[in-house]
């Protein structure tokens, strides 16, 4: 009992962020170039938001899913009555086989659910963070960022070292933190220059971190792979610039989570207007344009488990993979396979042949809608139109349910896990059947994750896709970082907005203290700094002998700055404007500490 209120409050602080402003949609810019490489698919889906929109007759759509008959010998004895009759010729009996049975095998879940041993370590949202985008990671994008950065400073030619400098780890970090921050502020979208400004109205966390010049600098050479092997890669694999990085991102969040015994199989549209072979038109989804990737998520916690991103026809290869509805699902259950779970689909996975596979196969069962012109639906089931009217089909392991919310409105469910004539009593009058409340209640896994990301979203307008992809596995890592946490110590009260917080300032932190000690700085940045980190602001300084005037060793010497004052460690003449003051009884304990150095 205790367990599951803790999860019944995990998920409650989640929706929490889900349901929060509503009017967060990213707006996307419509004036953006549009690519003549676009594929139209314009089929229905069901990411529904109120129970009545769920009940609408879908498309009369021509499928290439095939429908298979199913033996008579395969089904248990029932009691004598009427069957339906598909076009195929597929038999639904009226009455189930049993009304009594003990638990399916197929429905015994296999594996604890939560966080595996790996990860129930991690309690700060760095460590969470670095569950699923580790340092190895990191490093290859940081190789390969300075590589792109070194063809930039030799085609340039140019003498200024620090403007073109390489990126080192720490930076890389804090650009990544900053990313996170600029979401956390709903300004992943705005204008950098008014993040950077310094009349007032800009993030002061900003500029203390780095510079606008070199945040967009780095921004625009951030690199994924090897650019070297890139073009005969390419020959193979559409998504080469990103495949790397995808598919070790999608295999760590498998490595550190079970899911629980119910998941949603939907698909994501991540917004992109550029160039790319592969994006997607889905007129039902808020940017319309973008990269279709399909996903496996927990339905109770919204925990992306598996994802696999739409390429269309790949080039033949050993990434040449069928796209089909059925094939797409068999390759994304393969992590919980075998385990007994249910996956909540809507029409366009959902066909007779794929959900005999996941039984017979995968041991897994699976709700979903169906389209009418699915051939195994029996005539009877699309002639009623009695409102609030139910009707169901029986096989062995398959039940076909009809149901009419409206008049002249109907919608087709199948189901492996019910095997029952259920009525859901809480819908009162309108008598709806339990598999429709089932499915209703776990069909947003993904819906809801869209909804995540777009709370906090640190996507930025791009014409290149594989930094697209990159900002949209930035958004999924802290999602699923925030669920690590929440199920590792459940006592923490820690919104998503506090915990995006923090991972941003936990990434900067190591650069900020490496920038506060960069002399080129003036004084009044190199103090906030320091007073962001914690940080003493070093020895005092003192006067020369009267009259004694030198160069200021920091000042370039194009200004020619003299100055009376030096630094009482090192006894280099230093002006005001690159010297930090301190007490005499501040400075007194340090001095020893400067003498033995």
């Amino acid at each position: 009992m205790e367990r599951s209120l803790q999860d019944r409050e995990i998920v409650s602080l989640l929706l929490e962020e889900v349901d929060e402003d509503p009017e967060d949609d990213i707006v996307f810019d419509s004036s953006d170039e549009e690519s003549d490489e676009v594929t139209e698919e314009t089929y229905e889906t069901d990411s529904i938001d109120s129970e009545e929109d769920l009940f609408k007759i879908v498309d009369d759509e021509n499928s290439s899913d095939s429908e298979i008959d199913v033996p008579l010998s395969e089904l248990t004895s029932r009691p004598s009555g009427r069957t339906y009759k598909g076009k195929d010729g597929t038999l639904w009996y009226k009455l189930p086989a049993r009304s009594n049975v003990r638990t399916r095998s197929e429905n015994i879940v296999s594996g604890t659910p939560g966080v595996k041993i790996l990860a129930r370590d991690a309690k700060t949202p760095l460590e969470c963070f670095n569950l699923f985008v580790g340092e190895s990671m990191l490093l290859d994008i940081l190789i390969h960022t300075n590589v792109r950065i070194r063809r930039t400073r030799l085609g340039l030619n140019t003498s200024n070292d620090y403007a073109y400098a390489e990126v080192g780890m720490d930076e890389l970090k804090a650009v990544i933190g900053l990313i996170y921050l600029a979401g956390l502020y709903k300004s992943a979208r705005q204008n950098l220059q008014d993040l950077w400004c310094n009349d007032g109205t800009g993030i002061p966390i900003f500029a203390m971190t780095m510079s606008l010049r070199r945040f967009i600098f780095i921004v625009n050479h951030l690199r994924f792979d090897d650019v070297d092997t890139r073009q005969e890669r390419l020959s193979q694999d559409r998504l080469a610039p990103f495949r790397k990085l995808f598919e070790e991102f999608v295999s760590r969040c498998q490595q550190h989570y079970t899911p629980f015994e119910n998941l949603t199989l939907d698909e994501e549209l991540v917004a992109f207007r550029g160039r790319c072979k592969f994006r997607q038109y889905l007129p039902n989804k808020p940017g319309k344009y973008g990269i279709k990737i399909f996903a496996l998520v927990d339905a109770k916690t919204f925990y992306s488990l598996n994802l696999e991103i739409y390429l269309g026809e790949q080039p033949e290869g050993p990434y040449k993979v069928s796209n089909k509805p059925h094939d797409v699902v068999d390759r994304l259950v393969a992590p919980v396979s075998q385990s007994g779970r249910n996956i909540t689909m809507d029409n366009w996975f959902t066909s007779y042949p794929t959900y005999e596979h996941l039984l017979n196969h995968h041991k897994l069962t699976a709700v979903g809608t169906m389209k009418s012109n699915k051939t195994c639906i029996p005539e009877k089931f699309k002639t009623n139109s009695t409102m609030y009217s139910s009707q169901f089909g029986f096989q062995k392991d398959m039940t076909l349910v009809s149901y009419v919310p409206k008049p002249r409105k109907k919608v087709f469910l199948l189901s492996s896990l019910h095997h029952d004539v259920e009525i859901d009593l809480q819908s009162g009058e309108k008598q709806k059947p339990a598999v429709i409340t089932f499915y209703n209640k776990t069909k947003s896994g993904v819906h809801n994750v869209d909804k995540l990301i777009r709370s906090y979203d640190v996507s930025r307008n791009s014409r290149r896709w594989p930094l697209t992809l990159f900002f949209w596995l930035l958004n999924s890592a802290g999602i699923n970082a925030k669920i690590i946490q929440m199920l590792n110590f459940p006592d923490i009260k820690n919104n998503r907005r506090n915990f995006i917080k923090d991972l941003g300032i936990a990434l900067i932190e190591s650069h900020l203290k490496t920038r506060q000690k960069n002399t080129r700085l003036s004084t009044d940045l190199r103090k906030r700094i320091a007073d962001r980190i914690g940080l003493d602001e070093g020895p005092p300084v003192k006067k020369t002998a009267p009259g004694v005037r030198r160069r200021c060793y920091v000042c370039t010497s194009k200004k020619d700055r003299k100055t009376q004052y030096f630094c009482e460690t090192c006894k280099s003449h230093v002006c005001l404007d690159h010297a930090i003051f301190q007490c005499g009884n501040c400075f007194k304990g340090n001095v020893p500490e400067n003498d033995e150095d």
